[in-house]
Formats: structure tokens, sequence, C-alpha cells
């Protein structure tokens, strides 16, 4: 009679969620509503006493399962997924029962099915295998007497409170996004890595939630039965505190990183449920089980927790001292974060540590056994599949752009704390380690102190000839060095006619060519080599070297200019914290740093930015307050791209039977810039002749435009095509777009001119012979450089001879001062 009544109650309850998810399905709160009701029904099923043999069940399972298959393009339905999933469980759930770790495994099932089922580009219905840790427990307590003890209760209830903490964050955080549609995980209505990263713990969540829930009402409404066998509460505790331990392992861990990073906590708090910080906290659990798999249960834990503790430690060093994140390259920089430490050391600090490693040890030998049975490894076979898929998944949105894309993950050139805080720790260290090739700098062959101070000796030797020649004047000139901003000379463009002559001044002044290591951008590269001599052609592609490589003193002419007596000051009207020139300015030796802050953006602009001619009338400023010989090295900002649309009215207009209206919008526009960057470079060389200080001048481009729409920047060049033989003339086809315009004048001394195409770090010894100074030896080599092999370039470098003598040296010196022991310096 009871079997007929809990049947009864079973069936009614069947039949009013099957009506409400047949007649009201649409909204997401009601489907949660039903998923939960779902679970009650889940959890009575092994109550439910059915006399069912084998034809009739196969009867039942085929129909469910056509009905299953004819709706699966149009709705599946609930009622159908509950028979045929009960079905199922019904018929394996007896079988696999004396697996004690059962209930623990149907959880991380539920887990990683969801997961998997997101991320493909169809629905599945995965209520079988997510619901399931549902029915495994309804069945474990099914028939058994709960011993309804202060404990148990006490137990139960924390664990519905935590639970439906949970599972409210989870639905708060995924509001708008049309994943709580998908909480009945029957119809998944929006695939993709946003569902990836939330429904996995909703139904997580909702699933630890009906249990306990459930848990409750049965203590609430059963009786003890007599001959009844007591519930093992140890069967449920144990499942739950894995569970709550796994997550929390690798959600502290995220937590403590990214903290390291942010350095505020309500920040933390506020972002670390966002879905790029989720997703960083599913990489680390796939790392974690992973390693649990293979290694047992306490190594992953002790892994984790160095992992955790060094990017915690490593990440404030770096961002007390540097204001970035810690690179996995910079582990070259730990003798010098060693030496910095040292400074802050004080005798309670060294007392702490010495304490606490103490203590550490005491404990270590006190409980040596309980702790070597603890690490003792384990191979688990059962968990690899699960560790493997896991690990799969995560791999698949890491490497799939439009998926990482979804949660605001991407990888940039741009390396730096917008970067890592935008993709996480982990996701972002996945980044940088998938391409830590490209960041380590091996030793070269020979390199050491006393290779150093040969090449030091012969490149002295070499450059008392080239110094006796120099013509240095009795007073200091002034240096001003200006980089323009994609400054190229586009009238060497075939089908182009300008109304006005847009480089008059460039073209006067011109003394050669110089070969840009890039094009369409990446500008600190261009600034790189012609303030420090060095080439990035050895380099690999991609690198930009303020970002990747300067944290400490680096030599420039910068530096050198400042150690014979001068003021140095860099000028560029941009953000200082881009491309981190706030801080490279500081290693080359710059006195003072003048960013866009120094210019009034309502008043000095010319498009969306600060005007060429502001440039000039701040080096003017700069010079004339200058009570010494003044360096000042500009940087442009006017003529940056995008260039369509980028001006309502023109001094130039250009004409072509080639292009489109809008290539012809994008090349006004950009000729205009050059033009106007043409005639301030004239109106500071007509400033400067009024002075009798001694002055020279240099102005080069750092690199082509990229002329064309966002997904076709450089169609305007190949339309075009140029007929400037120049780069042919040196077998450097290959650079025809990548040259720029190098001009220079002097009021006290005739400038050479380059023969050929020039690297840009030729410039820098260029400017320091100008200037008559003193400077160290190893410049020397880029008169051999010249003279040899006058471009070094990443787009050439296969045609240079590596074993070639002067190749050595030059590799040698670059490799001492970028990331040796600087003996050089």
């Amino acid at each position: 009679m009871k079997n007929i009544r809990n049947n009864l109650i079973f069936f009614f309850l069947v039949a009013v969620i099957s009506a409400v998810d047949i007649f009201y399905n649409g909204n997401g709160f009601v489907q949660l509503a039903l998923v939960l009701l779902a679970s009650t029904v889940v959890f009575y099923m092994p109550a439910i006493k059915f006399n069912i043999n084998r034809l009739t069940f196969i009867i039942l399972f085929g129909a469910n399962l056509i009905v299953l298959t004819m709706s699966l393009t149009h709705r599946i339905y609930l009622l159908n997924m509950l028979f045929l999933s009960y079905l199922l469980w019904s018929i394996i759930t007896p079988k696999l029962q004396h697996f004690k770790l059962l209930f623990s495994i149907t959880f991380l099932l539920s887990f990683i099915s969801v997961y998997a089922v997101s991320l493909l580009d169809f629905s599945v219905p995965i209520f079988v295998m997510a619901l399931y840790p549902v029915y495994v427990f309804g069945s474990m307590v099914n028939g058994k007497n709960i011993i309804k003890s202060k404990k148990i209760w006490a137990f139960a209830l924390l664990n519905l409170a935590i639970s439906s903490f949970g599972l409210a964050v989870f639905l708060f955080k995924s509001l708008g996004r049309s994943i709580i549609d998908s909480v009945l995980l029957i119809n998944i209505v929006k695939m993709g890595a946003l569902t990836a990263v939330y429904l996995p713990f909703i139904a997580l969540f909702s699933i630890w939630f009906a249990i306990s829930a459930n848990m409750i009402f049965r203590m609430l409404i059963s009786k003890f039965s007599n001959g009844s066998t007591a519930f093992d509460l140890s069967d449920f505790i144990k499942p739950v505190v894995s569970l709550i331990s796994f997550f929390a392992v690798s959600g502290i861990a995220t937590f403590i990183c990214e903290f390291s990073i942010r350095q505020n906590l309500k920040e933390t708090i506020k972002d670390v449920l966002d879905p790029n910080l989720m997703f960083n906290i599913l990489v680390l659990c796939g790392i974690y089980l992973c390693l649990t798999a293979l290694l047992g249960k306490g190594i992953p834990k002790i892994i984790i927790g160095i992992v955790t503790i060094f990017l915690t430690v490593a990440n404030y060093i770096k961002f007390t001292y540097f204001d970035e994140p810690f690179y996995p390259w910079d582990l070259y920089l730990i003798r010098n974060l060693i030496g910095i430490s040292r400074e802050y050391l004080s005798i309670p600090i060294i007392i702490a540590v010495v304490a606490a490693i103490g203590i550490l040890v005491y404990l270590v030998i006190h409980f040596r056994k309980a702790i070597g049975r603890y690490l003792k490894p384990k191979l688990s076979l059962f968990l690899l599949p699960f560790a493997a898929l896991f690990f799969l998944l995560n791999s698949v949105i890491l490497t799939n752009t439009p998926l990482s894309i979804q949660l605001g993950i991407q990888k940039s050139w741009y390396i730096g704390k917008d970067e890592i805080m935008a993709n996480g720790m982990f996701a972002q260290n996945y980044f940088y380690l998938t391409e830590l090739d490209k960041y380590l700098n091996p030793k070269p062959q020979g390199y050491n102190e006393n290779t150093m101070a040969e090449i030091n000796e012969k490149y002295g030797k070499t450059g008392e000839s080239v110094a006796a020649s120099a013509v240095v004047s009795k007073e200091k000139p002034n240096v001003i060095m200006i980089m323009s901003e994609s400054f190229w000379d586009i009238t060497k463009l075939n089908d182009l006619k300008f109304s006005k002559d847009i480089v008059e001044n460039t073209h006067k002044y011109q003394k050669g060519q110089i070969a840009a290591p890039i094009i369409g951008g990446g500008t600190a590269n261009s600034e790189f080599e012609a303030l420090t001599g060095m080439s990035i052609s050895s380099l690999s592609p991609g690198i930009i070297v303020y970002n990747a490589y300067l944290r400490t003193e680096t030599p420039s002419i910068a530096s050198v200019l400042k150690d014979n007596g001068y003021s140095t000051t860099a000028i560029h009207p941009n953000y200082g914290w881009f491309y981190n020139r706030d801080k490279v300015y500081n290693y080359f030796g710059f006195d003072n740093f003048y960013d866009v802050d120094k210019f009034s953006l309502s008043s000095q602009c010319k498009g969306p930015y600060i005007s060429d001619y502001a440039l000039v009338d701040k080096i003017m400023d700069t010079l004339n307050s200058s009570d010494k010989p003044a360096f000042i090295f500009g940087v442009s900002m006017q003529n940056h791209d995008p260039y369509i649309d980028k001006y309502s009215s023109h001094d130039v207009t250009v004409e072509s039977g080639k292009l489109n209206d809008q290539q012809k919008n994008i090349v006004g526009n950009f000729a205009q810039g050059i033009y106007d960057a043409d005639q301030s470079l004239g109106k500071l060389i007509q400033e400067l002749k009024k002075s009798k200080k001694p002055t020279l001048v240099y102005f080069f481009g750092d690199h082509a435009p990229r002329l064309g729409s966002l997904n076709d920047f450089y169609k305007v060049y190949d339309l075009l095509g140029t007929d400037d033989r120049s780069a042919q003339d040196q077998n450097l086809e290959k650079l025809k777009y990548y040259t720029t315009p190098f001009a220079a004048w002097s009021n006290f001394k005739e400038i050479d001119s380059f023969s050929e195409i020039v690297s840009p770090s030729h410039i820098a010894y260029k400017i320091l012979q100008d200037a008559g100074v003193k400077y160290p030896n190893y410049f020397n080599i880029l008169p051999e450089l010249e003279n040899s092999f006058p471009v070094l370039h990443q787009q050439t470098i296969n045609t240079v001879d590596n074993n070639n003598q002067l190749i050595k040296d030059y590799r040698l010196i670059q490799y001492d001062l970028l990331f040796g022991n600087k003996y050089l310096k």
C-alpha cells in the first residue's frame, strides 16, 4: 500500500513538472524551478518499485530513444528525459554501487559533461549525465535510517546554505548572458565559451542544493524503521569535502594570484567571477585534476601551493619595483631582485623568516610519517580520462581565438599589466609559455668577461682612427632627434598626384634612408635601434624590446650624452605607459620625459592627436629653458592611423586613377599628416637658424603606414607599386616598403649622408660622431657594420653569415648590454 502511495505521488509530481515544461518553458527561472523539482523526482526514483522484464525494458527504452531522436531538431521534453534517464540509471547503478568513489565520480562526470557539451556547435541533452549524482545519492539513502543527530542536521544545513549561496552567486553573474535559459540541461540555447564557464557551476550548485534539500526533507518526514541499516554519513561527507576541496584549492589559488596583480582586495573580489577569471579557475582545475590523477591527493596540493606562492611573491616584487607582471623570462632578473630586496631587509623580517623556517622544519620532522603517507604518489586510472578531457577542453578555448575572445581573453603583441589583468594569471602565462622560445635568449658561444674585454679593446683601437677625423666643436652642440610617426615618402608610389610638394623640407635636408625594422606598427623597435645602436634582427619576430626585456639601466645615446654633461629630455605626446616608455626612458638615461599630460588635448590637437607643430613648440620651449647643452628626443603622434575621415579640412589634395573613394580618403589624410610633419620640420629649422648655439637636428620616420581598410592594411601599396630602385640596388627588394627618409641639419658643420640604406641603429653612431662627444668603445663597431652589413633586418637575416666575426662581435655586445653582465657598460 505504501509503495502504491509513493508511486502515485511520484507520478503526480512527474505529471506536474512535465506539464509546466510543455506549456511554460520560456523563462530561465521557470527552468531553474523545473530542474530543482526534477531533481526531487530523480532523488526518489530509486524508491519507486517497478517490475519490468527485459522485453518491456527494451520496448520502453526504444520508444523513448525514438522520441528523443525525433525531437532533437526541434525541442526535447523533460518527460522524455526523465523516463530515458530512469531506464538507464536503474540498469547501470546496481552494477556500480560497489565502487566506493561512485558518488564523487558522478559529480566530476556531471561537471565535465556540461562543460564539454557547452562548447559543441550543436545542442546535446546532458540531463542524463548531469543529474546522475542525485540518483546515486537517492539510491544510497533509499531504505536506510538517517540518524538525526545534531551533527548530521548541522552538516545538512551547512551544505544547503553553501550550495544555495553558490547557486545564487552564479545565477546573478550569468544574468543577461542567456545562460540561465539552458539550466534545465536539455536544450542548451547558447553554445560557446561564456556558457561553458558558467553553466557547469550552475549545474553543480543546483545538484548540490537539490541533494542537500532532499536529504533534509527526507530527515523531516522519515521515521526510524526497525530492521533497516543506518546510512553511513561518511558516504556523504567525504565526497562533499573532496568536492569543496577540489574547487577551493583552484579558486583560492586563482584569487591569491589575481590579488597579487591587482593589489586591491575589493577589485579582486569584484573581478574573480567574471568570465575571464572563471576560465582561469577552470584552467587551474584542469591542471590540478591531471596532477591528482598522476600523483595522488597530497603532492598536487603542494605543487599548486608552491606555484601560487611563487607567482604571488614574484608579481608583488615586479609590481612594486616595475609596475608590471612577472614574465617567465624574468628569471634572469632574479639576481637583480635579490640585490634590491637586500635594501629592504631588517632584523625583524630576518627573525620572522628564520622562525617560520624553523617551525616548518620542526613540523615536517615531527609529522614526517603522516606527511610521508599523505604525499605518497598514487596513480589513479579512473581519474585519468576525466583529467585528460578537462585539460583538452581548456586547451580548446585557449587555442581557439573566437572562443577565448568571448571571455575577453586573447593573445596580444602588447605584453604588460593590462593584458595579464584582462586574460588572468594562468591563461596569460599559458600564452607566455607557448612562445617562451621567442623571449629566451641563450648565451652566445664564448661569452665571458675576458671575451668582452678583448672586444672592448678591439673597437677602442678602431675608434681612435675614427675619432681623429671627427669634427669637434669648441662648444657642445644641442642635439635634437625627431622620430616622426609613420613618416614614409608616399610620393614614391606610382599614379599619385598631390596638389603640393608634401615632403619639401625632408627632401631638402635628406641624408639617406633607413630600413625600419617594422611596418605599420611597433614604433618602439625603431626607437630602440636608433637610441641604442643595437638591432632587433637577431631577436624573435614580434618581440617589443621595451616590453619584453628592458628592466634595468641600459646604455643609449641619452646616457652617453648625459655623461658628457648634457641635459636629456624625451617628449612624446601620447600616454607615458604605452610601450613602458615612462620606465624605459629612465633606464636609457633621460632626465625628463614629457608625455601627453604636458600638452593640451583641447587646443593642441589636429585630428585625434597632438599636432606636430605642438611637438615642435614643446621642443623649442625645452631647448630654451636648458642651461646646459641639451639632447631632446621627440616622438610625434599626429600621423598615427587610422586615417579614414581623419581631418575635416586639407591643405593637400590627392588624385589617382587606381584608387577607390575610401582609399583616396585614406591616402589624402595620410598625405596631410606627412605635409604637416614636413612643415613642422621646416618650422623647427627656421627657428634654430636664429640661434648662434651650435645645433644638430635629425629627423626620420619610424615605419611605413597601414594604408587600407581594417581587413586589408596594405592594399594601396599593392595597387600602386613603386619604381624606387634604391632597395633593389642593395638586393633589398623585400624592404622596399620598409624604408623611411632620414634628414639632418646643422648650423655649424656639414653632416655627411649615408651612402646606402642603413638600419636605424646607425643613427646613434652618427649623432655621437657629429656631436664630438666621448662614448663607449663598442659603438665603434657600427661604422664597420655600415661598410659590410648596412642593413640588419629580420626580413633578410637569413642572408647574413652568422660565422662572420663582425656579426659574432655585434651579437656578443648586444647580449652583454641587454641580457648579460654588462661588462661593456
